[in-house]
């Protein structure tokens, strides 16, 4: 079988990840990282280096060189890269936000169909093990409570809370529930940057489910956690920890009980670089394709708008 050339473009904090993710691949499917790229040479050099594959600083260098590639560049950029390698016929892993607007993910989409590529989007949350776990335990819930809270990074910070890390539950909960949903309040906040640094919204489904998002940046530590209750209990699934509790009514009412397991934190980035592969191969599905990403933005753009109008 002729073995897949890839390379990462944009070899930052996340990127290096990406590269290190293929690199490992390589021993157990047929695919070979070739390069990554970085505007900064010296980075590009610098992982390269570590990784024993060539440095580009130039992504147009790496036409006719590979046959997929993971942009993982800040945001404002992720549509004219994935655009250079879509209309060159390569197929493209794109981080989240697929790009900085719907309207450019949208063209993206339609060039990959196009050219029959694989364009998918980087949501790694939807293989957190925690995460399965309670979509498998929970298939129909009825309430959900989302809550992320990170501390203050310049990293990330170019783009709103909602691009950075609300789009992360948007994802997670049209997954849960595919019927239609209607957005029921939105709220957003600035404490330390230009763009929101908190958000609160609520959703509500046409299949009777409910909702509600808490996302900021600005707290002392991390929390990634949904909360789900349907007619059985109340769940948790610690999307950081990788523990999963169950809390239930036993003895006709008269006592609570709490089940606690950890599923483990899993390798989130491994799985979605895996999957990314075995699409382009056509050994398994697009998991996460553009057009769940195209939602999970189209979303965010929605939520900004509403709560720019609350605010009147």
């Amino acid at each position: 079988m002729k073995r897949l050339r890839a390379a990462v473009v944009g070899v930052g904090y996340l990127g290096n990840f990406h590269a290190q993710k293929y690199q490992a691949l390589s021993k157990k499917l047929p695919v070979d990282l070739i390069g990554v790229c970085d505007l900064n040479l010296s980075q590009a050099q610098k992982i390269a280096g570590e990784l024993g594959v060539q440095a580009f600083s130039n992504p147009s260098d790496l036409i006719g060189k590979v046959d997929m590639v993971s942009v993982a560049t800040v945001t404002s950029v992720h549509y004219e890269v994935a655009k250079l390698f879509l209309e060159n016929k390569i197929h493209v892993n794109v981080e989240k936000p697929i790009t900085a607007m719907a309207s450019q993910g949208r063209e993206l989409i339609e060039i990959a169909k196009k050219n029959n590529l694989v364009l998918s989007v980087g949501h790694s949350e939807r293989f957190n093990p925690a995460f399965q776990h309670l979509k498998k335990t929970v298939p129909v819930p009825k309430a959900l409570e989302l809550i992320r809270h990170a501390s203050y990074k310049s990293r990330g910070a170019d783009v709103s809370v909602l691009h950075d890390l609300l789009i992360h539950d948007l994802d997670l909960l049209f997954h849960l529930d595919s019927s239609r949903p209607n957005l029921t309040f939105a709220r957003t906040g600035k404490i330390v940057s230009p763009t929101p640094d908190w958000v609160l919204a609520g959703i509500e489904f046409e299949s009777g489910l409910k909702a509600t998002l808490s996302v900021h940046r600005v707290a002392k530590e991390m929390s990634r956690v949904i909360r789900a209750y349907d007619d059985q209990g109340a769940y948790m699934a610690n999307l950081q920890t990788g523990d999963f509790e169950k809390t239930k009514i036993e003895n006709d009412g008269t006592q609570v009980t709490v089940e606690s397991i950890s599923v483990g934190r899993g390798d989130n980035l491994m799985l979605e670089t895996e999957a990314f592969i075995q699409a382009v191969l056509g050994a398994g599905p697009v998991v996460i394709r553009g057009e769940d990403g195209l939602r999970a933005l189209e979303w965010v753009e929605l939520i900004l708008q509403a709560s720019e109008k609350a605010r009147g």
